[in-house]
């Protein structure tokens, strides 16, 4: 699972060499490496083996509410910062240095425990390291593609993305917020989602 062994690489170090595979595959650290995801990934499998009320935010809410972490990623190039909500930071420099404060304690606490309910909140709303990579994976070549000829629409695809991306919607997922964990392929009932290579139509010319 994604961040076991974080506790001996500083996760920093493996984001700057996966930086670049950005704009080629998308965004793969958040999904299989970064620490602080994985413990809500825990947290929201801890919840279900205790049959806790899980909750999915209703599209309508979430096609706006996702772009909280671009705002929050722009403010930042105007001198605002919001280094009390950085959960991720908190939680890294703990498990790396073992320093935790009130201030981070409390920070973590409070998104672990609404990761009992919804899946990865800090990854949806807040994470700036996350709209970072994500508005670079736009440009992705190999991705999540799904084939519309055999899809049956059981929408199985998007109940299970932690981040709330539409995969039924599209062919080929370009959307920023999607760190390529899988759970789409896994979950297809007819394996009509791949990790592939998009599809490059180049204009015949005329004689």
């Amino acid at each position: 699972m994604a961040g076991l062994f974080l506790p001996l690489i500083h996760p920093e170090t493996i984001a700057h060499y996966l930086f670049w595979t950005v704009l080629a595959v998308g965004v793969f650290f958040c999904g299989w490496v970064c620490p602080f995801g994985a413990i809500q990934d825990w947290f929201a499998w801890i919840a279900k083996k205790c049959n806790l009320p899980r909750f999915k935010m209703p599209w309508k809410i979430q096609k706006y509410l996702q772009c909280s972490r671009y705002v929050f990623f722009g403010l930042m190039f105007v001198g605002v910062t919001f280094s009390f909500l950085n959960a991720r930071f908190y939680f890294q420099d703990n498990l790396v240095h073992n320093m935790l404060s009130w201030t981070s304690g409390i920070t973590l606490t409070i998104f672990l425990i609404i990761s009992l309910f919804f899946d990865r909140p800090f990854c949806n709303y807040f994470c700036m390291k996350g709209a970072a990579d994500g508005l670079m994976s736009i440009v992705r070549l190999i991705g999540i593609k799904r084939n519309d000829k055999t899809c049956v629409h059981c929408h199985l695809c998007d109940k299970v993305c932690p981040m709330n991306v539409r995969v039924e919607n599209t062919t080929f997922v370009r959307h920023p917020n999607c760190i390529n964990c899988m759970q789409c392929l896994s979950v297809c009932p007819k394996n009509c989602i791949k990790f592939h290579l998009m599809n490059i139509h180049l204009k015949k010319e005329k004689k």
